[in-house]
């Protein structure tokens, strides 16, 4: 059971009762008397203690643990807190023709650096892709497709243009240092799940392991023996809805880490499936308990949902989100008049909150 701790008045009452118990004749009823200020001091001592016992408390257990009492417990299922990571991935522009460039070259974009990894050359026609990686580390060095990169050092590469795109995949990959919730979820899941030569949680466990990946979920295909798809979403994506430079970043972690005697294992981006919703009569209807539905409905979403494949499709039960409606301080009362029926998820599809209709 959970530490109990005792109020403030509670203790200076028992140690009041001690002094009138073992002191006979002491009265420590009286508001200026020495032993009901001593009984206070000590209090407030016992109370200190008895907080920080019950946080020692917490840190027993993988569930309420947090910090590096959390960090000690992952590590002894050869779990790890995943550091900040750098995003990486093409950029395409325009260079003298047939010309090789070194790695090192230095782009720009935002106030974050990034920098070529492999050499190039130029094409015929002057057409050049540089792999880049970001000097930076965290979410905020990833770029979506045909952001502009800027030369960082025009005058020592005269031969290549100034201005550069992101190619098609984006810049993927970068995560922040991970959060006391995501490193308890992946332990859990460890504990719960130990390694067992392959099964699919093994695979789960690996895409996890990825920076910025937060939830994951491996199937097998029926009709394609030894083929495994591990659907994922990552951190800081619109919907959690990864990128194909995130794809390419779980890829080459499962590639690292799969089986031999698996045929073809692939990290999937799951496809977004809006799911609109019709409120009517919701009492308490204010822009700020709009904002609060919206965002609980998407928050159960990521929570209870998964991807559905064929031959295992998952349903969104309707009564979820009408229960993470009711969730929303300030909401009254309302009836969700879509959708009408669960909703099914098939062929990769994750759900996401579409667009949110309040009728009368």
């Amino acid at each position: 059971m959970a530490w109990q701790i005792r109020s403030l008045g509670d203790a200076s009452a028992r140690i009041r009762g001690t002094f009138r118990q073992y002191i006979p004749g002491t009265d420590s009823a009286l508001k200026n008397n020495f032993v009901t200020v001593v009984a206070k001091v000590l209090a407030a001592l016992s109370h200190e203690f008895e907080l920080r016992m019950a946080y020692l408390a917490r840190q027993l257990f993988v569930t309420t643990a947090t910090g590096q009492f959390l960090a000690l417990h992952a590590s002894d299922v050869g779990i790890y807190r995943k550091v900040a990571s750098p995003a990486s991935g093409s950029i395409t522009g325009k260079a003298n023709a047939n010309m090789t460039f070194p790695a090192g070259i230095r782009f720009t974009s935002g106030n974050i650096i990034y920098v070529t990894s492999a050499p190039a050359s130029a094409s015929p026609s002057g057409d050049i892709a540089f792999l880049v990686t970001s000097d930076a580390r965290g979410a905020a060095t990833n770029r979506d497709a045909d952001g502009v990169m800027t030369l960082a050092d025009p005058v020592l590469y005269p031969d290549i243009e100034v201005s550069f795109l992101v190619g098609p995949d984006g810049l993927g990959g970068g995560a922040d240092i991970e959060d006391d919730d995501s490193l308890r979820a992946r332990t859990l899941h460890r504990k719960r799940n130990p390694p067992g030569g392959g099964r699919l949680t093994d695979y789960e466990g690996i895409a996890l392991s990825v920076p910025g990946v937060t939830k994951a979920w491996a199937f097998r295909q029926p009709l394609a023996p030894g083929f495994i798809a591990v659907y994922f979403l990552f951190a800081g994506r619109p919907n959690l809805i990864p990128s194909p430079g995130d794809v390419v970043s779980v890829q080459a972690a499962i590639d690292a880490a799969r089986l031999i005697r698996i045929d073809d294992s692939v990290a999937v981006a799951p496809t977004p499936l809006p799911v609109d919703l019709v409120i009517n009569g919701l009492n308490g209807d204010t822009a700020e308990t709009r904002a609060a539905i919206e965002a609980a409905v998407s928050a159960m979403l990521v929570e209870r949902c998964r991807p559905g494949i064929a031959g295992d499709v998952f349903m969104v039960s309707r009564s979820w989100i009408s229960e993470a409606i009711s969730t929303v301080t300030g909401e009254g009362r309302h009836v969700l008049a879509a959708p009408a029926d669960d909703v099914m998820m098939t062929n990769g599809q994750f759900p996401v909150l579409g667009t949110v209709t309040y009728g009368a």
